[in-house]
This record gives C-alpha cells, structure tokens and sequence, in this order.
C-alpha cells in the first residue's frame, strides 16, 4: 500500500487513542460541562476565555476532535483517489472510519446537550473505540483476525464499556478489597457494586483467556498482549487500595485504550506474515 495512506493511519490512530484518554480526563476532572451546554462553541464562543482549569480541558479535548476529523476525512479522500493502489479491505476501513466519526461527533454534540448522561457517555466512548480500532485495520489492511482473536476482540470491548459505565455511575469505590469485591465472590452491596463487580470479572476472564492463548501459540504480540493487560490490572489493583487517586484512574483509562488497541493490532499478524490464502480473502 501506499507509504503515505499508511502513515496518515497510522497518525490519526494515535490522535484517536490521546483522544480517548483525554475524555477519559475530562472525566475524572468533572470537566465535562467546561463549556457549559454550548456546542460547537464554548461556553458561547469560538475562542473562549481560558481562566479555569475545566473549561481548559474541555477546550482541549474538542480541539483535538477537530484535529482527528481532519486527519480521518483525509485519510478517506486519500483512500478514494487512490483507490487502485491499495488493499479493498483498507479502503473500506477508511470509509468505516469516516461514517464512524461522523456518528461520534453527533454523540458528542449530543451528549453535551443532555448533561452527560451516562448511557450516552459510554456509547461515545464505544464509537471512539471503534474509530480507533478502524484506523488501525487502515494501516494493517488487509486484516483479517485470526480464529482464536475475537474472543479477546469481544471481551477487550465489553471490558472497557463496563469500566466506563463503574466510572461514570460513580460505582468504582462500591467495591473494595481487590481480587475480591468487599470480600465476597457475589457481592450484597447492591447494583453498582454488582457493575463493577461485572468489570471485574470480564478483567479476570481476559487475563485467563490471553494466558492460554499466550502459552498456545508462543507468538510474540500475544505475550506483549498479556503483559499489558497484567499491568492494566496492577493498576487496577493498586488504585484501589490507594482510594482511587486522580492520576492513578487517568492511567488507568490509558492503559486501557492501549489494551483495546493492543488486541486490534494482535488479532491479525502483520500483512507481510499472511499467505496469499488469506490475503486472497481481503479481496
């Protein structure tokens, strides 16, 4: 494929991955209202005033969506006038990023609209997943995930929306204690300890799955995989038993976008490595 039309992938993923860690950010700072109802505009202008650390990090966080919708719309005008040149599987991601980033600034004018409501929160943030996962099959195309990947696909997905949706329903402190949540196998403590419990299990069962596939196929990427996801729950672990700090839940939330992507990219080793079987699927 074209070295540009990789390249320009490969630099709006890692827009899309900063920019789901600094809504993450937005989250954690109670910076999600910094300017106010308005959207697009800020707290009703174009260039607001920047005198307070939330409207700061809002101002921020739609800067960079801008950036990333350029840099997406691009990469399909790119895909479309070089359409000959390049694999039908990373066009079609391109295009699939396109529409996706349309849905996703719709959520977000949305969501901003309605006060933040948690189920829209944790569906803008599924998109943005989804963008990101979109723009890494555009430099890796063709990809094609291997048999045993997409239950980690799966789990890694549902894994972070339940971690969103603990955060965003305040229920991350209804379960203390770690491996255990308050020291039982099923918790009494109610619904919100019962989601974050959920988050939990899905981590576990992730970790579980990832060492068997790890110890099966002795691949490099998986190992990389799992190291990740081991890290991601000693942060977990250790949050937790600090009383959820700031920085730790914000690394946290990194950790767990690169997680996401991480299993994008394992799913599929790289296109040099494919027979021309299955790059004869692509087409």
């Amino acid at each position: 494929m074209p070295r540009r039309f990789v390249t320009l992938a490969w630099i709006a993923a890692a827009c899309t991955y900063l920019l789901i860690v600094l809504g993450a950010v937005v989250r954690i700072t109670g910076s999600g209202l910094g300017c106010g109802d308005h959207w697009p505009l800020c707290n009703g202008h174009l260039f607001p005033s920047l005198k307070d650390i939330p409207t700061v990090i809002e101002w921020s966080h739609r800067l960079l969506a801008a950036l990333v919708s350029v840099l997406v719309f691009a990469l399909a005008a790119l895909a479309w006038r070089g359409a000959r040149s390049l694999e039908p599987g990373a066009r079609g991601a391109a295009y699939t990023a396109g529409v996706l980033l349309v849905i996703q600034v719709l959520l977000g004018a949305v969501t901003v609209k309605t006060g933040l409501t948690p189920a829209l929160v944790v569906l803008h943030l599924a998109t943005a997943m989804l963008l990101l996962a979109a723009l890494i099959a555009a430099a890796r195309a063709p990809w094609i995930p291997t048999p045993d990947s997409w239950i980690p696909l799966a789990l890694a997905f549902i894994t972070v929306l339940f971690g969103a949706l603990t955060a965003n329903l305040g229920a991350i402190a209804s379960c203390g204690g770690f491996p255990l949540c308050n020291g039982q196998i099923i918790p009494h403590a109610g619904p919100l300890a019962a989601i974050h419990w959920i988050h939990r299990l899905l981590a576990y069962t992730l970790l579980g799955y990832l060492i068997w596939w790890a110890v099966r196929s002795r691949e490099r990427r998986v190992w990389s995989l799992l190291a990740i996801v081991a890290l991601q729950i000693a942060i977990a672990a250790t949050m937790i038993q600090l009383g959820f700090p700031g920085g730790l839940q914000a690394a946290h939330a990194a950790v767990g976008a690169w997680v996401w992507a991480m299993v994008v990219i394992a799913a599929t080793p790289h296109p040099s490595l494919l027979s021309n079987s299955e790059r004869s699927l692509s087409s």
